[in-house]
C-alpha cells in the first residue's frame, strides 16, 4: 500500500498484539500504532499510540488540559502493568498450551478434541462427546467460573473462562453450539481448568439423561 500511495498514513489498531506479538504495527513499517493500556492490564480509559513524532506531538497538544493528560498514579499505573503484563501473558500462554496438550491426551474423559485459537485472546476450544456444552457452561458457573468476558486480557479477568464460543466459530460449524466450549485459563492454571472440567462434564451429562 506504501508503494502505492505514500502519502497515505497506516494506523494499526494493536489491541490483543501488543506485547504479544514479535512486532506491532508501527515495528513492522505502518506509521502509527493504537491500542489500550487497559488491555495490559492498565486502568480504564487510557489508550497508547506510537508513531511518527510530528503527530504524536500534535495529539499531545491537543490534550493540553489536566482532565485530558495522562498523569499521577493513573500514569504510573500503566508503567507498571506495561512491565508486568509480558510475564502475565507469557505465563497464560504456556498454561493454554498445557492445557490443550493434556486434553488431547485424555486428561479429562467425555472430550473429542481440542485445539488453540486467537479469538481476540489465545484459548482453547473443546469439541465435547455429547451435546452438552450449554449445560456445562450453566454448571461451571457454580463452580468458579466466569462464563462471560468481562473484558478482555484486562485486569478484571482473574478467574478462568469456560463460554460459548464465537459467532464466526458458529457461522462456519453451528454444531459447536451444543458441542463446543471455549476455555481460557487467564490468571489460573491447566490444573484448575482440568479439575473443573472433571466435576461438571459428568454432571452435565447427568442432566441429559434425566
Amino acid at each position: 500500500m506504501k508503494e502505492e500511495r505514500p502519502d497515505l498514513p497506516i494506523v494499526v489498531d494493536d489491541n490483543y498484539c501488543a506485547l504479544k506479538t514479535k512486532g506491532i504495527g508501527v515495528e513492522l513499517g505502518a506509521d502509527y500504532s493504537t491500542f489500550s493500556g487497559f488491555k495490559l492490564l492498565g486502568p480504564e480509559g487510557i489508550a497508547v499510540i506510537a508513531g511518527k513524532k510530528d503527530a504524536i506531538e500534535r495529539v499531545h497538544h491537543y490534550n493540553y488540559s489536566g482532565g485530558g493528560q495522562v498523569q499521577g498514579y493513573e500514569a504510573m499505573e500503566l508503567l507498571r502493568m506495561m512491565t508486568f503484563a509480558p510475564v502475565s501473558l507469557a505465563i497464560q500462554n504456556e498454561q493454554v498450551e498445557e492445557l490443550c496438550r493434556r486434553l488431547n491426551e485424555g486428561a479429562v474423559n467425555g472430550i473429542r478434541a481440542a485445539y488453540m485459537t486467537n479469538a481476540q485472546s489465545k484459548n482453547v476450544i473443546v469439541e465435547l462427546e455429547d451435546p452438552i456444552a450449554q449445560r456445562v457452561i450453566s454448571i461451571s458457573d457454580e463452580h468458579g467460573v466466569a462464563t462471560h468476558p468481562v473484558g478482555a486480557e484486562s485486569k478484571y479477568e482473574i478467574i478462568p473462562m469456560i463460554y460459548r464460543v464465537s459467532g464466526s466459530f458458529l457461522e462456519a460449524q453451528p454444531e459447536l453450539k451444543d458441542y463446543g466450549l471455549r476455555i481460557n485459563p487467564m490468571k489460573s492454571g491447566a490444573d484448575t481448568i482440568i479439575g473443573i472440567l472433571e466435576k461438571v462434564i459428568p454432571l452435565a451429562k447427568e442432566v441429559q439423561h434425566r
